[in-house]
Formats: structure tokens, C-alpha cells, sequence
């Protein structure tokens, strides 16, 4: 028994508290295509991390560069919060949650932690060979690859960072892509973030670049303390 907790205090099960959904969505896992596949969970609920972006990883405690893509269930608006968790219900989709969310026990991590890269989920996996959607999500990684955020963080923090003007490269041809791709094929934003995960500038600006909008489009700056 712990010290200090009577017997009837001591955590067996989930109280579907809500804790954990409120730190985020799950990421998706190979045993989880059926429930896509059934419709249950639509692609405009799910959101790309995609290899390069910054990430808690609950192995080592930080907020790294993620060395795999992830598929998870999107937040709400601009909060962590999980996409089906709703406050005073609980969550939405209890009966059909992800693996992820099964096999997590907060009182005793191992189960989970020991999952953590293994059997993900991704795009290719998710969209259908000959789906138009597809053939864009591999042009795309092939003309914009994510960066290695944890690289670029680390440069502006010790003012060594010396690609800006391929990085604006990069910006610029991620933001012209997408554009082309949704007016072409009419993609709603929920979709676009699915299948092309967040637009790089995006990625840069949390890591410390200054970002300005401008006639031309956005436009990449150092700050003070790097310039």
C-alpha cells in the first residue's frame, strides 16, 4: 500500500477524469486504421506531426525534434485539449477510443511508454493508393521536408543560425504549394493540416524567427537578440 493512502484510495482503473485529454489528443496506431476506415474517426479530426517538428516525448522528458511522423487526433481551437473530449461529458467517443488511450493507465505508465514509436499510423498508411490526396502528400514532403526544428531552435538560442534565405526558400514553397492544392481541390483547413501537417512558417515562428506579413507573402526576420 502507499504510504499515507488507505486501501480503497489506491488507483486501479481509469476515473475518466479527463486529464489525459486535456494534455492532448493520442497519436494513432496500426490497429487504429479500422476505426478510420469505419468512418468513426474522420481524417478533419486528425492532424500531422510530421518528422522535423518540436514534440514532448515522454521518454526523455523534452520538447525534441520527433524522429518519426505522427498521426494524431486533432485539439480544439487552439487549445490541447483532445477533439472528442468534452467538459462535463467526458469523452465522445469512449467506446471507440485509439489504442493508445486503451492500453494508458496514469497510475502505471509502463504500457504506454513502451509503445511510443512503435506501429504508428501515418498518411500513406491512412490514404488509398490511387487517391489523388496521396500522390500530393508525397510531392510535398519530396519539395518541402519539415526541418529539423530542435536544430534550428538550438542555432537562433547560441546566434548561429546562418540558412535564413533557405529557410524563406522553404517557407515560401510550402505556403505555394498548399495554395495551389486547395484552391484546386476545394481542401478545407481541417484536411490540410491532416495531410500536410502545420505550414512551416508556423513551425519556425514557436522556435524564436520573427514572421511578417506582408504583399508578398510572409516574410522570415531574426530577432533582435540573434541580428
Amino acid at each position: 500500500m502507499l504510504p499515507g493512502k488507505a486501501m480503497n484510495e489506491i488507483q486501479t482503473k481509469c476515473r475518466q477524469c479527463g486529464t489525459c485529454c486535456l494534455k492532448g489528443g493520442p497519436a494513432l496506431h496500426i490497429e487504429d486504421l479500422a476505426i478510420i476506415r469505419s468512418g468513426k474517426l474522420p481524417v478533419n479530426s486528425l492532424i500531422t506531426i510530421r518528422k522535423g517538428e518540436l514534440a514532448h516525448d515522454p521518454l526523455t522528458g523534452r520538447v525534441q525534434a520527433v524522429a518519426y511522423e505522427l498521426v494524431k487526433i486533432c485539439g480544439t481551437a487552439r487549445e490541447w485539449r483532445c477533439f472528442y473530449y468534452a467538459a462535463g461529458k467526458g469523452c465522445t467517443m469512449y467506446a471507440l477510443r485509439p489504442s493508445a488511450c486503451r492500453v494508458l493507465k496514469c497510475w502505471d505508465p509502463d504500457e504506454i511508454l513502451a509503445r511510443i514509436g512503435k506501429d504508428l499510423l501515418t498518411r500513406l498508411d491512412i490514404l488509398a493508393v490511387g487517391d489523388p490526396l496521396r500522390l500530393l502528400v508525397e510531392e510535398h514532403e519530396r519539395l518541402c521536408p519539415c526541418p529539423d526544428m530542435e536544430l534550428i531552435r538550438d542555432a537562433l538560442l547560441a546566434d548561429s543560425l546562418h540558412d535564413l534565405a533557405e529557410l524563406q526558400r522553404l517557407v515560401d514553397a510550402d505556403l505555394g504549394f498548399r495554395d495551389q492544392v486547395v484552391k484546386a481541390h476545394d481542401l478545407p483547413l481541417a484536411e490540410e493540416l491532416f495531410c500536410f501537417g502545420r505550414p512551416i512558417f508556423q513551425l519556425l515562428q514557436a522556435v524564436g524567427l520573427g514572421i511578417t506579413g506582408t504583399a508578398a507573402g510572409i516574410k522570415l526576420s531574426l530577432s533582435e537578440k540573434t541580428q
